[in-house]
Order: C-alpha cells, then structure tokens, then sequence
C-alpha cells in the first residue's frame, strides 16, 4: 500500500483521520497515518496545537526527509494560524482578499516554502470543525447537541453558504459555535463522532477546497 503521512495540530484532527480518513483511504489502496506536531513539553506532559511555527517546521523537515511517505499531508486551521508561519500577514483581514483568497495566498506561500513535490498543505476553512458542521448540515446531530443548538448551527450555515464559509473571529468559528450550541460539547469525541456518522462522501460534498486536498494528496 501506498504510504501517506498528514501532520496535525491536536487530537481533534488525529481522531478524524484515524476514524474517517484513514479507513476511506485503505480502500483505495492507501496507508494515511496522522502525526500530531508537539509544540510544547511541559511536567504534566505534552502540549499541542497552536504554539509557533518552528515546532511545525521542525516536524515537517523531519518528515520530508523520510523517503519511504509518497505523500506529506498538512492540516492548519486559518483561524489562530501559527505565529512566524510563511505569510502569517496575509491571514489578518484586509481590503483586497477575502478569506479564500488568503487562504490561496497561504497556501502558494508554505508550497514554496516546502518545494518537495510531495507537500499537500491544507489551510482549512476556517477550522477543522468545519466538516463537524458539515456532518450537522447533512442531517446528523440529533441526540448529540441540543435541538435549538442544531437549529442555530444550520442557520448559520445556510446564512455563509457552506460549512466552509462559517467566519473566524473570538465568537464565529466553527469550534465557538459548536461550543455555543452545546457547552458541554467534547470536541474530540463527539465531532469525529458525527463526521464518522454523516460518511465523508456527504462531508466532501459540503467542503469542496477540502475534498480538492484530499483527492490531490490520494491522486
């Protein structure tokens, strides 16, 4: 089997991979392991996500060397983008780009960072929880989150356009929405919990810049 590597920025991600991704790439003849890059360590043991750049870097030149990945995956969110990552400017709102124009300039930037012809970076938009929202959006979530939290959540949706559309900002990200919806909502189980369940062809679907990425990273 072909061998695929995506580096992640916290268990969120590492869940969805393992139980969405990585079962619908076996049956297209394709190993996909998540790497969750270390940002810091401290007595109470190791932190993840967020954090500056350098711990991305450090990882990803680590995995570029292996010879034996056909592909190298990169999952980061566009909101709360790494500190000192290529063209962190680009991410704070501007005049003359939207957030998928950024997230295009991003994107052009860790490629040419990174030239190996195996590097797949996706900036996601807005946040990993986008597929949870589309999870929500083809119709799963009942007994999961509150009903008036479902209700708002595909309000949202249809008001962005897609789950892909849903802003950034303290209070309109996807993951402050979900949380708003249900305070009590545990992100790395009950999210890839209702990815899993919707199926990712109906995920796919709702999140076309991520379908794009991963049909490049199996092409």
């Amino acid at each position: 089997m072909r061998q695929v590597v995506i580096l992640v920025e916290g268990q969120t991600e590492e869940k969805l991979v393992n139980e969405v991704l990585s079962p619908a790439a076996s049956m297209r003849g394709t190993y996909v392991t998540p790497v969750v890059v270390t940002t810091s360590a401290t007595p109470t043991g190791a932190h993840h996500g967020g954090g500056h750049w350098k711990h991305y870097h450090a990882k990803l030149q680590s995995l570029l060397k292996a010879s034996h990945w056909e592909r190298v995956g990169l999952l980061l969110d566009y909101y709360q983008y790494p500190k000192g990552a290529p063209k962190r400017e680009v991410a704070t709102p501007s005049g003359s780009l939207d957030s998928v124009g950024r997230q295009s300039a991003l994107m052009t930037a860790l490629r040419a960072e990174y030239p190996d012809p195996r590097f797949r970076p996706l900036v996601v938009l807005h946040e990993i929880e986008a597929l949870v929202l589309a999870a929500i959006d083809a119709g799963r979530g009942d007994g999961l989150l509150p009903r008036q939290g479902l209700a708002e959540l595909r309000q949202a949706i249809t008001r962005a356009g897609g789950p892909e559309r849903v802003n950034d900002g303290p209070s309109t990200a996807p993951s402050k929405r979900l949380e708003a919806a249900d305070p009590g909502y545990m992100k790395t189980v009950v999210g890839p919990q209702l990815v899993s369940e919707a199926g990712l062809p109906a995920v796919l679907e709702r999140c076309p810049t991520f379908r794009a990425w991963w049909e490049d990273l199996l092409a």
